[in-house]
């Protein structure tokens, strides 16, 4: 061969392997540009599909469903134990009670003597908490008791001689009916004494019938104004009215809740009593007596 022609192949050999190089540095310099700065997997850029996939060979139907089971919340229930009753005593005497929205008040004998409380109040360590028609509510060490109403006893019948006539006399004595109305005869009004025993066990027939209320002037209680006197009732044949106050029972003065426990808890033996009202401007006295 001769000297040129081996010039002529290395020359064209050398320009084969330059292009080859160029077009190599191209082609890395057009991949560099296009890559991101931050770092990116090229193979998710690129619009090659992988080689290999991941098939599930169960089909939808088949595969298990997922049951998703309700939360279960704990609730914590607090089961109250019934309240215990108040205990029944008889540590005092309940002799009367005065229950109004303002004033809930009760006299008491205890050993001969006679308290008056206010709600509130306490005597001999227990206290009066609660007030209803025919009892009384007392707590001692966060316990309760329950004081009832006095009721009179009433007396023991004799027993009757087993003879006929005798026997007959008794019937017709318990047939007779004993007078209940009440009468006016001038300035004075007579009132049956069975009417006391009658009120006096039934203090809701009271509030059904006469509305009172404390009275006061100046700060100071002074009387006991009349709110409501139900028409026709024993309290209107008293010839009080709506809007009476009365301010003294037999001359003493109601300025304090003693007068008016007392006068009602000593009915029984009552045979007559005078009444001060004050009605408008004028001042009034309503005279009564007992048969």
């Amino acid at each position: 061969m001769s000297q040129n022609s081996k010039k002529s192949t290395y020359t064209l050999s050398a320009s084969i392997v330059a292009g080859l190089l160029i077009a190599k540095a191209l082609w890395v310099g057009l991949e560099l540009s296009k890559l991101p700065k931050s770092g990116e997997n090229i193979e998710s850029k690129s619009g090659l599909k992988s080689l290999y996939y991941h098939y599930s060979l169960a089909s939808k139907k088949d595969l298990p469903k997922v049951i998703k089971r309700p939360t279960i919340h704990k609730v914590k229930v607090n089961i109250q134990k019934p309240k215990p009753k108040p205990e029944k005593f008889n540590k005092f005497i309940l002799t009367g009670i005065y229950d109004s929205s303002s004033k809930k008040i009760i006299a008491l004998d205890y050993l001969g003597k006679n308290y008056v409380l206010s709600l509130g109040e306490s005597i001999e360590g227990y206290k009066f908490t609660k007030l209803y028609p025919t009892y009384a509510i007392f707590t001692k060490n966060k316990k309760e008791y329950r004081l009832d109403l006095y009721k009179k006893q009433p007396k023991d019948v004799k027993k009757v001689i087993n003879t006929s006539a005798v026997i007959s006399n008794v019937v017709k004595e318990k047939a007779k009916p004993k007078k209940q109305a009440i009468e006016r005869a001038g300035d004075t009004t007579f009132i049956p004494k069975n009417l006391f025993n009658k009120y006096k066990s039934n203090i809701g027939a009271i509030r059904k019938n006469i509305g009172v209320a404390p009275y006061t002037s100046g700060g100071k209680l002074s009387g006991f104004k009349i709110q409501y006197v139900r028409r026709g009732s024993d309290f209107d044949k008293l010839g009080v009215k709506r809007g009476d106050i009365i301010t003294a029972i037999n001359g003493e003065p109601l300025d304090n809740f003693r007068v008016p426990i007392e006068f009602f808890n000593n009915l029984d033996s009552i045979t007559a009593a005078t009444l001060t009202i004050k009605r408008g401007n004028e001042i009034k006295e309503l005279e009564y007596e007992v048969r």
